[in-house]
């Protein structure tokens, strides 16, 4: 029983004393004789951190890369309802192909391809390891009180809002005053305009009695 319990703590000192660190794990896709395998070149990938996403290409049946098997697919990158088309360069080893990658932001990313690949069909998508935050290897830890660079980003996008907002709020106050002004003058004007004309026409009631009574005048005479 002691030899049982002893072989697997054997195993893990051994494999901690190589430093062996397991791979971490890529997606498969397999249609007839051709596998394609899509992931991340650099794992884990973080956040605002330069990486690639690689595919590598190869035939089942013996387990021989394919060149240039990348030329008749469209390839592309999504996030929700985002999507972005990639540009796959073939690398020194034969069948793996890269396209660079910025992630601006954590989470899981998809990978989509439609086409011919090594003579196959494809229109399928691939779901690759999760962006992390880069505190998931920063050395010495920042404490607890430190705001990370996405909450910044996300308070920079709610203070640009705002200012928006209260831009907007100045030039609707603005507005106002400037129709309120014109609003007071146009009541001025509409105000003098009145009284000019009650005073025109005062004049002129005074001009026809002055014209009856001196036609009155002229016919007594």
């Amino acid at each position: 029983m002691r030899k049982l319990i002893l072989l697997p703590l054997t195993f893990l000192v051994l494999l901690a004393a190589f430093n062996f660190v397991p791979a971490l794990a890529h997606t498969a896709l397999k249609h007839g004789d051709v596998q394609v395998e899509v992931g991340w070149g650099n794992e884990p990938a973080l956040v605002n951190q330069l990486n690639t996403i690689t595919i590598e290409v190869t035939k089942i049946s013996d387990g021989k890369p394919i060149e240039n098997a990348l030329a008749q697919a469209d390839i592309s990158v999504s996030k929700g309802a985002i999507v972005k088309p990639l540009e796959f360069l073939p690398q020194e080893k034969p069948g793996l192909y890269a396209a660079t990658i910025l992630p601006s932001q954590t989470g899981q990313l998809s990978v989509m391809i439609k086409g011919t690949i090594g003579g196959q069909a494809f229109d399928d998508t691939a779901k690759i390891e999760d962006v992390e935050d880069s505190k998931l290897l920063e050395f010495p830890r920042t404490t607890g009180g430190d705001i990370s660079q996405e909450a910044i980003k996300q308070l920079q996008t709610v203070i640009n809002d705002l200012t928006a907002q209260v831009d907007e709020a100045n030039i609707a106050a603005k507005e106002a005053k400037s129709a309120a002004a014109s609003s007071a003058e146009l009541k001025t004007a509409v105000d003098s305009a009145y009284l000019f004309g009650m005073i025109g026409i005062a004049v002129g009631v005074a001009g026809i009695a002055i014209g009856v009574a001196a036609l009155s005048r002229r016919e007594k005479v």
